[in-house]
């Protein structure tokens, strides 16, 4: 039997019912161990793993700490490399060597250890719920037989099980890698390996934890501002009333009603949604936490703020249509007359929520588009149509002396992490103490990777401040580059550029950028509160110029048609 199976087998034969002596035993042989080392030599001990003779030697000691951690419930510092066991019917409470947090559940199992790029959680069985801190360099991870998830100070729940893995969200964001594939999920949202896997609501899933309060107050916030401000359901189609049309999906009940304005419901902090102006769906059911009309309009048809359009990067007419899923709470912000126009006033400044019933099939894109349209046109007597109107953009093109980067050969970048940040192939120790040093987590860049003489980061693009001027980095096509916040417009590639590029560019914001300018009344351009760096550095050429000194390419205006919803008639709704 080796060293962890012995630790194993010694805690299960301990508890979960040790007697006093014991506990009072094991309790002074870890007080005596923690005070015979001074603090300052403590750190180094827990984040570091113990080599195997050590490990042999102290494991009666850790197991005696085990014991007494597991029944009294108190949180403890766990060595790397180390395995772990909540043999206790209260679980166990661990803390990392970063100050994240693990909590067990009883007779789960898991090994903690260094990885190249931070700390890596492998879970062997059994349920955890982790509170990652924010790091400076580095990243969490959690490993299952199935799965790997990536974090930074997030607030997660990963269970490992004969069926499959499951990962489920609290606060924050995570990355959840399967084989080749990734998905990102936020607060309220899950991920399963297999469809045997019961998909509880997150405020179930973490009924075990001893903190369920502290996690599910963040998601019960949104559904308590449905209960203060929702109404009775009634049937949607009324008997004498149009039928629906042939083929068109259609909600049985709903409950529409006008929230206090003096009484809004509360939006949870740091949370994108939870709050009013909020929308979740859930299988069979459409919950709408006070929104306007027209922001219920807006997304009942598929768009989005038109100030997030110029991240458009094709040449059509419509923005991306934002896709939903089921149980995440989205925040959608307020319509602000620009995208929905037309109506009285009150579409825009009024506030309901709505509940409706779907049909068990309905999916979560009919119920957002087809069937919120309908039930809106039901209930608001609402008439909409379509209209669209040229707008001032640009147009990237290559410059007529041509272009002056070099396609990327195969190898001449690494290819990032699960996160995005840094890159597989180990860093030296000079480039990690450094990035550490100024807390820089992102990936390798060019500049950086040609000071130390290693590959920078493959498809990245990286936006700093140097002084006066905007300095950019990128691993991509120069048709991409993110200028449409610049220019407070959208930008469309134009160049016919296909592949890769390694380039760099800076130049310096005027009025030519109005994005990071904005004009005084006497009509001078000044720049936006944190555009306004220290001129440490020459201030360097306006955008347009540089592009086409720097990298042979061309910004010429253009104008490019921008779709709006126009609202023909609406009411009121009556009472359900």
């Amino acid at each position: 039997m080796n060293a962890d199976d012995s630790l194993k087998a010694l805690i299960d034969r301990h508890l979960p019912s040790p007697s006093h002596l014991e506990l009072t035993a094991s309790h002074d042989r870890l007080l005596r161990e923690l005070h015979s080392t001074p603090p300052h030599l403590q750190r180094p001990r827990i984040a570091e793993a113990a080599p195997p003779a050590a490990w042999k030697r102290t494991a009666l000691s850790l197991a005696a700490a085990a014991v007494v951690a597991i029944a009294i419930g108190a949180a403890i510092f766990w060595p790397h490399g180390t395995r772990v066991y909540a043999a206790g019917p209260d679980g166990l409470q661990v803390t990392l060597a970063d100050e994240s947090r693990v909590e067990m559940r009883a007779h789960s199992e898991m090994t903690v250890g260094s990885a190249s790029d931070g700390i890596q959680i492998d879970l062997k069985t059994g349920d955890i719920i982790v509170t990652a801190v924010k790091r400076r360099a580095g990243r969490l991870s959690v490993r299952t037989k199935d799965i790997t998830v990536a974090v930074d100070g997030t607030v997660f729940l990963v269970n490992a099980g004969s069926d499959g893995s499951r990962v489920a969200v609290i606060e924050g964001e995570v990355r959840v890698r399967e084989k080749e594939m990734e998905t990102r999920l936020r607060p309220g949202e899950q991920f399963a390996t297999s469809p045997a896997i019961t998909r509880r609501p997150v405020e179930e899933a973490v009924a075990w934890s001893r903190h369920a309060d502290a996690h599910r107050s963040l998601l019960e916030s949104f559904r308590k501002g449905m209960t203060q401000t929702a109404g009775v359901l009634s049937p949607v189609a009324v008997p004498g009333q149009n039928p629906p049309a042939a083929g068109r999906p259609e909600f049985e009940e709903a409950s529409i009603r006008q929230c206090d304005p003096d009484n809004m419901p509360p939006t949870p902090g740091r949370a994108r949604g939870g709050g009013p102006n909020s929308l979740q769906m859930t299988p069979g059911r459409l919950h709408a936490l006070c929104l306007t009309l027209a922001t219920l309009v807006r997304t009942a048809y598929g768009y989005r703020p038109m100030e997030l359009e110029v991240r458009n990067v094709n040449d059509g007419p419509r923005p991306p249509e934002r896709a939903m899923r089921f149980d995440a709470v989205y925040g959608l912000g307020v319509e602000d007359g620009l995208r929905v126009r037309g109506g009285p006033e009150w579409v825009r400044s009024e506030h309901y929520t709505i509940e409706a019933v779907a049909p068990g099939t309905a999916d979560a894109a009919t119920m957002r588009g087809p069937m919120l349209q309908a039930l809106l046109e039901r209930r608001f007597r609402l008439r909409v149509r379509i209209d669209a109107e040229d707008v001032p953009a640009f147009a990237l093109t290559v410059a007529p002396g041509g272009l002056k980067v070099q396609p990327m050969q195969p190898g001449d970048c690494s290819t990032p992490g699960a996160r995005g940040e840094g890159a597989k192939e180990p860093l030296p120790d000079a480039v990690r103490a450094e990035r550490e040093r100024k807390g820089w987590r992102g990936p390798v860049l060019i500049t950086e990777a040609a000071y130390f003489k290693i590959k920078p980061t493959c498809g990245f693009v990286y936006r700093e401040w140097n002084g006066p001027n905007m300095r950019v980095e990128a691993a991509n096509s120069p048709g991409r580059i993110p200028l449409g916040f610049d220019l407070d417009a959208r930008v469309v590639d134009r160049t016919g550029i296909t592949g890769s590029y390694l380039y760099t560019f800076e130049y310096g914001p005027d009025e030519t950028t109005p994005g990071a300018m904005r004009m005084t009344k006497e009509r001078n351009w000044i720049p936006k509160p944190g555009f306004d760096a220290p001129a440490t550095h020459p201030k360097a050429a306006p955008l347009a110029r540089a592009l086409e000194e720097q990298l042979g390419l061309k910004l010429e205006p253009i104008r490019l048609p921008r779709e709006f919803i126009v609202i023909d008639a609406v009411e009121r709704p009556g009472p359900n």
